[in-house]
């Protein structure tokens, strides 16, 4: 690795050309190796991704059933990947009320998201890896892709999970069969897919807090060879808190997306899909609760704070504007190719963002700590690979992957309270470009009867450039308004080799066990946030991990039952994580750095079952996870730490034990109309979010949710009544110490009562 103080803009372009034009060429000698050497005899069934794919057999020419047969494609693909894979349905996803990639994690094991601000940057990790990072350039460990194109940053999907077709969440490190390399795991978003069937749906809700809910969708066949399909959706809701003195609310809801994905069917072989989205958020941020700021600062109670027997629903946010306004949206182009060898499949997208958010950050109606995140985001990537059958005996699966993108910011900190002085306020103003290339090879060689061997690789490279700084914009801290606190002009380049090998021992159909070790890396990031400290925004380096997984499933009675549980063990080098830092003046704030080692074992199970039982189906899985560090850490960069991290000290956002489970049962009341009830429980254990912390602990985590549909067995139309958190838990889900050293604290929605309608036409 090297560091470089030329300008990070003309590196990243010229090194972005370079890597590009090698990949192209690259893939491209490939593409046309494998077309010459294309077998005559009929082809073993093919693999492709479930991110990328649209078509995994010779299209018809009327490929009305497009959308069942990927998703039997898919299923089957998940239930033989040698690494654990969860799904949810598009139906299971309407049903939990799951309008937002973040809260899957309650009903996928070992999957913890949460918002470390008032909802634009959750915090997404995999069996503990992600990164802890709440500022928007944060890129983590885990990939989220949506329609097969990669989203860096979570803005990039905010508002963007309506109209899915299913959600699944692949563990381990990724990046030798797709897209880019990560240490955690993926999470890819699929939408329902045009056909050539005109229909359709609406629907509509409302809940509590004044919350209404629009969806829809409406496919259209064009042509016999085009087919669209439009779909959208709209939250509007008054927001659960209120200013204890005030009385003005938050946490409102104002965000409207756009879909219109368009598939053109090029012939019997080939196939385009066009996807054009935008996504406007206006609502009113959360804010959170700063129990015991008036004691720490000397005050009466609720003066600043809400005190420390607040109601779930108090907040102390006085005239401190917090507000949101977003928007952005973007292209994305797949194309599929089949040929009597396999299938190349090729995923382009590029997406633009802008928001301008107020986070009353600090829980105060003072400025301690609030934000303004004020940034504008353009990322592009594409990646194409060759999925190939050769001589019955060999898969093989050869791509490459390459992405661009950039952000210019100023985040503000207003610090007035803090610092002694009118309008004293901290800002980072700065740009910052990330170029990611890899080219990848993933092999599965049938060795004996039911038993393959798996071996995979890949050549990554990566450059983050950044450039800016904080500025003092009043001279609270230096006594010169406007002068640098810190700055940095840097270029770092990183490449990695990375692989995978594995066994996969097929016992019966539908049955295997396997067995992996594979490494992976996320690249090295820095921390955007203004703070006093210039050590503070010192670049992070790269982390590493090697995983060590064995596993078995089984897919029983014509898929009725399916089972799937494993065991991992991982060791960090650098893991990338969040501390508690002392600053100067006195002040606390979190700060990115590294733990030299660390480690993470557990174990995961899940299991479905598909009317086993008449009208019944089940859903259930359990983690646990041990994740600890091997190295202690009592300062980052010179800074000390709030509090120092021994070594065998539990790891941020890996709680030990979590569970969850859903029942859903069908009754026919007349020969023509059916009842279903549901309930749901889930589960999770309390976690850190911050290392140094001693307030940077979250609560247990619990929500039971009920649901009664009613409609004709046809599925015409459907009439739902339902309630989530029925218990009306508020258990904290993010806690942190603040500036002025008072503990912050974020809370779970409230009990949530609706109804819904939907019609199917």
């Amino acid at each position: 690795m090297t560091a470089r103080s030329s300008s990070p803009c003309r590196t990243a372009i010229a090194q972005r050309n370079r890597h590009v034009l090698f990949s192209a060429l690259l893939l491209a000698g490939v593409s046309s190796i494998a077309a010459h050497a294309a077998p005559t005899t009929s082809p073993p069934a093919t693999t492709t991704h479930p991110a990328h794919a649209t078509r995994h057999a010779r299209a018809p020419q009327r490929p009305t059933l497009e959308a069942i047969t990927v998703t039997s494609a898919r299923t089957a693909r998940f239930h033989t990947m040698a690494n654990t894979v969860n799904t949810l349905s598009g139906k299971e996803l309407q049903s939990l009320h799951i309008v937002s990639p973040k809260e899957i994690a309650a009903f996928i094991p070992g999957v913890t998201a949460v918002n470390a601000t008032s909802g634009s940057t959750p915090i997404f990790s995999i069996r503990g890896i992600g990164l802890d990072d709440y500022i928007g350039t944060n890129m983590g460990g885990i990939g989220i892709y949506i329609d097969g194109v990669f989203a860096p940053y979570p803005v990039l999907y905010n508002g963007q999970m309506f109209d899915v077709q299913t959600v699944s969440v692949e563990k381990g490190p990724q990046g030798f069969e797709y897209g880019r390399s990560t240490t955690g795991g993926s999470m890819n978003i699929e939408s329902i897919k045009p056909t050539g069937h005109f229909g359709g749906y609406l629907n509509w809700g409302y809940s509590s807090y004044g919350t209404n809910t629009a969806r829809g969708a409406i496919n259209t066949p064009i042509t016999d060879r085009i087919f669209n399909r439009f779909a959208f959706s709209y939250i509007n809701g008054e927001g659960w808190q209120h200013d204890i003195h005030t009385g003005q609310r938050y946490g409102a809801q104002d965000i409207l997306s756009l879909r219109n994905l368009t598939q053109f069917v090029i012939d019997d072989q080939s196939s385009l899909m066009l996807n054009i989205h935008y996504t406007r958020d206006k609502g009113t941020p959360v804010s959170p609760q700063d129990v015991d700021g008036d004691a720490v600062n000397g005050l009466p109670d609720r003066t600043i704070g809400v005190g420390q027997n607040a109601k779930y629903n108090a907040v102390n946010v006085g005239d401190n504007r917090a507000s949101r306004n977003e928007n952005g949206g973007g292209i994305g182009i797949n194309y599929t190719r089949n040929f009597d060898f396999g299938t190349f499949t090729s995923a382009t997208g590029i997406d633009f963002y802008r928001r301008d958010d107020y986070d009353n950050y600090d829980g105060e109606s003072v400025n301690v700590g609030d934000y303004r995140w004020n940034d504008t985001t353009i990322a592009q990537s594409h990646d194409m690979h060759l999925n190939m059958n050769l001589a019955k005996r060999l898969n093989l699966t050869v791509g490459v992957y390459e992405s661009w993108d950039k952000i210019n910011g100023a985040y503000t900190s207003y610090r007035s309270f803090i610092l002694d002085s009118p309008n004293a306020s901290l800002t980072d103003h700065f740009v910052q470009q990330n170029l990611s290339t890899g080219l990848y090879i993933n092999t599965v060689t049938h060795i004996i009867k039911g038993l393959d061997f798996i071996a995979a690789g890949r050549l990554s490279y990566d450059e983050r450039g950044f450039d800016g700084g904080t500025l003092d914009n009043t001279g609270a801290v230096t006594g010169m308004a406007g002068s640098h606190l810190s700055y940095v002009n840097q270029n770092h380049e990183y490449e990695r080799l990375t692989g995978r090998v594995g066994l996969r021992y097929t016992i019966l159909p539908g049955t295997l066990v396997y067995g992996t070790i594979s490494n992976g890396y996320k690249a090295g990031a820095y921390f955007a946030a203004p703070v006093t400290a210039p050590q503070a925004l010192d670049y992070v380096h790269p982390e590493n991990l090697i995983a060590y997984e064995i596993g078995a499933k089984t897919s029983l009675f014509n898929n009725k039952v399916q089972i799937e549980g494993s065991l991992f063990d991982y060791e960090y080098h650098n893991r990338q994580t969040l501390f508690v830092a002392e600053m100067p003046r006195d002040i606390t704030s979190l700060s990115l750095g590294l733990i030299p080692r660390a480690r993470t074992r557990g174990g995961e199970l899940s299991s479905t079952l598909h009317d086993l039982l008449p009208n019944l189906d089940l859903r259930g899985s359990f983690a646990y996870l041990d994740a600890q560090t091997v190295s202690s850490v009592s300062s980052i960069g010179g800074l000390p730490l709030l509090g120092n991290v021994d070594s065998h000290s539990a790891l941020p956002f890996a709680p030990r034990f979590s569970w969850s489970a859903v029942a859903r049962y069908g009754i026919d009341v007349t020969p023509r109309y059916r009842v279903t009830l549901q309930a749901s429980y889930t589960w999770k254990d309390n976690m850190l979010v911050a290392l140094g912390d001693p307030n940077g602990k979250t609560n247990k985590i619990s929500s039971m949710g009920l649901r009664m549909e009613v409609g004709p067995k046809t599925g015409k139309w459907t009439a739902a009544v339902y309630v989530d958190n029925m218990l009306n838990q508020h258990g904290n889900t993010y806690s942190f110490t603040g500036s002025d050293n008072s503990r912050v604290q974020y809370l779970q929605t409230p009990r949530w009562v609706g109804c819904d309608l939907r019609y199917n036409f």
